[in-house]
């Protein structure tokens, strides 16, 4: 029966769709409820903001340029609203998209249809795009690497079958990469990798360097582009400060990151919603020697295999260099480990392991030993496939991803702070604080376990003591908008309505499209006995209300408190 996309297209959609069968019916978590649901400039915004603007849009600044993923978020937003069902679909469509262009880029390096739609089951299957898919906002890596494939496809295709189509596809398609997620910056390094590896194994004689340069110089001139174009929205290409001098600590960790992404691709589990990372001295020396080992093992593995076949060294390049960037090797912001970052380096292992199993299976000397060579194979994507609905559950809700995380990681901060924010929404105040302690012996000095500390401590009317908390969480972070707004209602419960004012107005000028604020505003300067400047500030509030296209979850109830504490002969 001959192998054709026809018969095996259905096949590795209805894997992938199974694979992530339980993930439409979750919520919005974490980055979630700021992108998606409680986001006025996606509520009325413009092509013109989405790629003029910071990736968080409005408040603080997240020094990311992503705005193909908000342009995603904003037509979605369309059809959709708040309700996380449809946003959650899409992002499975979009795994299965970048599953089918791995495919396409299999058939075009492996060498056999088969190999390269078993690398597209592999990809499609892996446990570690969890992170990726099931939590709305893990979408940055998959769009990313769905860009990098269709350019390195079009690429490939195009050197062997020149044509306009693929010379300008290839650079488009790196483009649209590029404005969903910075790592995909790498991709003119693995296509110079692809020529001094893979493309001299398929020529007479090794390519001339004026011809190289010719077929990389689209790609360097979009990088370029990109990064002019991120120095104009943003006011830099990179926001953090480089310390040199860390540099041999940083390396450390990202040996121990590396070896610990290959254990990942090959046994993910157990999994971890966040992980915390040590100091390079702090680890355990087997950590490191076993990162180490790991690498060394793998790299070697690729050039040893280099005389007979080039395809393991290419794939093996192509892991690191995608995955270099998401480590400490790139002295920007502090040592970040998570598993979305796997997501495009994990397209080389899908390749390397579609290739490795039909070779085996090819080397099979009887038909009962490739029978069973094949039932192997089948049952190691029955158990990922398993193994990725059960992972999954981890981003079904709020309380169940921060209990995770808490659990996976005792020493991260990030879950009890998480946790007591919660309970704090649910007016659970004693669980609340109880948390907020728990992080700030974590970290003395973190401003958002301050700040809910001192938030719960105003509810419970200990206003002394939340109003320090509060002052000391705006003192460490004073650029923060959120901290004034969080401040401002703890001066307002201790009957500072002045005060209360101030910061209001502070976190208004701030953040003006945040219309929640200015009903806020409004009221407090009505406690303050400053009825004109009420009026103001609740007209100002009622014409941006009127603006948002989509409903919040939480500014309309303020706006109705306010409107029923103002009398009707206080209305503009």
């Amino acid at each position: 029966m001959a192998l054709t996309w026809p018969r095996l297209l259905p096949v590795l959609l209805l894997a992938g769709a199974l694979a992530f069968a339980n993930v439409p019916g979750f919520e919005f978590v974490w980055d979630d409820t700021h992108l998606l649901r409680d986001n006025t400039v996606l509520a009325a915004g413009s092509l013109a903001q989405v790629f003029g603007s910071d990736f968080w849009l409005e408040g603080e600044r997240s020094g990311y340029y992503r705005p193909l993923v908000t342009l995603t978020y904003l037509a979605e937003s369309r059809a959709f609203g708040v309700h996380p069902a449809g946003y959650h679909v899409m992002n499975v469509l979009y795994h299965l998209a970048a599953a089918l262009a791995l495919v396409w880029v299999g058939t075009l390096l492996l060498g056999h249809r088969l190999a390269a739609w078993l690398a597209g089951l592999v990809f499609a299957l892996h446990p570690i795009h969890t992170e990726s898919v099931a939590f709305v906002s893990g979408r940055t890596d998959v769009i990313a690497a769905l860009g990098s494939l269709l350019a390195l496809g079009c690429y490939v295709r195009g050197r062997e079958h020149p044509g306009p189509g693929w010379t300008i596809g290839g650079p488009l398609a790196f483009a649209a990469a590029l404005l969903s997620k910075e790592v995909a910056i790498v991709l003119p390094g693995l296509l110079l990798v692809y020529e001094l590896t893979m493309a001299r194994c398929r020529e007479v004689r090794p390519p001339l360097l004026p011809g190289l340069l010719q077929r990389l110089l689209p790609f360097v001139l979009v990088a370029a582009g990109y990064l002019a174009v991120r120095h104009a929205v943003l006011g830099a290409v990179v926001h953090q400060s480089i310390d040199w001098g860390a540099m041999p600590a940083r390396a450390v960790i990202a040996g121990q990151i590396l070896g610990r992404y290959l254990r990942l691709l090959l046994v993910p589990y157990p999994p971890n919603p966040h992980y915390v990372l040590g100091s390079g001295a702090g680890w355990m020396p087997w950590d490191a020697a076993g990162a180490g080992l790991a690498i060394l093992a793998a790299g070697g593995a690729a050039l040893w295999a280099w005389r007979g076949n080039r395809l393991p060294f290419f794939l093996f390049a192509w892991l690191l260099l995608t995955a270099l960037p998401t480590t400490p090797l790139f002295p920007v912001g502090a040592p970040q480990m998570a598993e979305r970052f796997l997501y495009l380096p994990s397209a080389a292992f899908a390749l390397l392991a579609g290739w490795a199993g039909w070779a085996l299976q090819a080397r099979m000397p009887t038909r009962p030993a490739r029978l069973l060579a094949g039932t192997a194979m089948g049952l190691l994507l029955a158990g990922a496939l398993v193994l990725t609905l059960h992972r999954n559950e981890d981003w079904r809700d709020a309380e169940r991803l921060f209990s995770r995380m808490a659990e996976a990681s005792p020493r991260s901060w990030l879950a009890p702070v998480n946790l007591g924010y919660m309970h704090l929404w649910r007016g659970e105040l004693a669980r609340a604080a109880s948390e907020f302690q728990r992080a700030l012996t974590l970290r003395p000095d973190l401003p958002p376990a301050l700040m809910g500390l001192a938030v719960a401590d105003s509810q419970l009317g200990k206003h002394a003591e939340a109003i320090r908390a509060g002052e000391r969480a705006r003192s460490l972070d004073p650029a923060s908008e959120i901290w004034h707004v969080q401040l401002a209602a703890i001066y307002g419960n201790s009957g500072n309505h002045p005060a209360a004012a101030s910061l209001f107005a502070e976190a208004a000028r701030r953040n003006p499209r945040r219309v929640e604020t200015r009903y806020q505003l409004a009221l407090a300067l009505h406690r303050s006995g400053r009825t004109a400047e009420a009026r103001t500030a609740l007209h100002e509030a009622e014409t941006l209300s009127r603006t948002l296209r989509q409903p919040g979850t939480g500014w309309q109830q303020t706006a109705e408190r306010v409107r029923a504490t103002l009398a009707p002969e206080n209305r503009p």
